[in-house]
């Protein structure tokens, strides 16, 4: 898993990678968020975000259609109605893109 900056709902937000395509994770945050097939969003985050609804996830120039489902304690799960939509990028975009 690694912290991505992403906009949701016109609010800057930092995103948890989640679910990976093959047995192991990455061992580059590069190849950890190509992999990525879910985003979490943290419980102090999550408010205006309504369970079943569609958001539109803006990472970098990218913009992701994702399903609102519930999470572990209040956070909330992006799904993507892509399979893996961050693997087309550049490895130099995806470097900008990982929150420390």
């Amino acid at each position: 898993m690694c912290k991505v900056k992403a906009r949701v709902k016109g609010r800057k937000l930092i995103l948890q990678s989640l679910g990976y395509r093959g047995k192991r994770e990455a061992k580059t945050e590069v190849g950890d968020l190509r992999q990525a097939r879910a985003f979490i969003v943290y419980k102090k985050d999550a408010k205006g975000l309504k369970v079943g609804s569609t958001v539109t996830v803006q990472i970098g120039r990218k913009k992701i259609k994702a399903l609102v489902k519930r999470w572990s304690r209040g956070s909330r799960l992006l799904l993507p109605k892509e399979d893996r939509p961050l693997r087309n990028l550049s490895a130099r975009s995806l470097r900008r893109l990982i929150a420390k």
